[in-house]
């Protein structure tokens, strides 16, 4: 009598949550020369969430609203001697990442101090204090700038 190989089969049933992942609300890209004029293209993402309604006497209110911050990223391409001006930015928490080397200096800071930029650098800016960041370098600089919109 041959015996056949016993087989198990072990069934694991579990719960998996996950946080929401904040999706870009638009992303883009500027390059801005020595004199600070910007050329910026953008894609933005539309609102998939279904919008409520409510009926009242004479018309229809629309409810939905974004109940979590907004991401919006931007590479900036700054040539040498360009500015990147906070003026430009609405507001809200700002990172800004390296995406190359160069040397940047903050303008708004009573002794500008170079910085030196390298990929994967990154800076917190406080958005309540303006500043002007201008490369100071020889090539484009690439900035990539992470705004937090509540």
């Amino acid at each position: 009598m041959r015996r056949l190989p016993a087989i198990f089969v072990f069934i694991s049933i579990s719960t998996v949550t996950a946080a929401a992942q904040i999706i870009p609300k638009s992303s883009g890209s500027c390059g801005v020369a020595a004199s600070g004029v910007a050329s910026c293209d953008w894609i933005s993402a539309i609102n998939l969430r279904k919008a409520a309604t409510r009926q009242t006497t004479h018309e229809t209110r629309d409810l939905a609203r974004d109940s979590g911050p907004a991401l919006f990223v931007t590479t900036f391409i700054l040539a040498p001697g360009a500015p990147l001006d906070s003026g430009r930015i609405v507001g809200g928490e700002v990172l800004i990442v390296g995406r190359n080397k160069g040397a940047v200096v903050n303008e708004k800071k009573s002794a500008p101090n170079p910085i030196n930029v390298y990929e994967g650098l990154v800076m917190l800016m406080p958005k309540d204090e303006p500043y002007v960041l201008r490369n100071i370098g020889k090539d484009n600089l690439e900035l990539l700038l992470i705004e937090i919109r509540k």
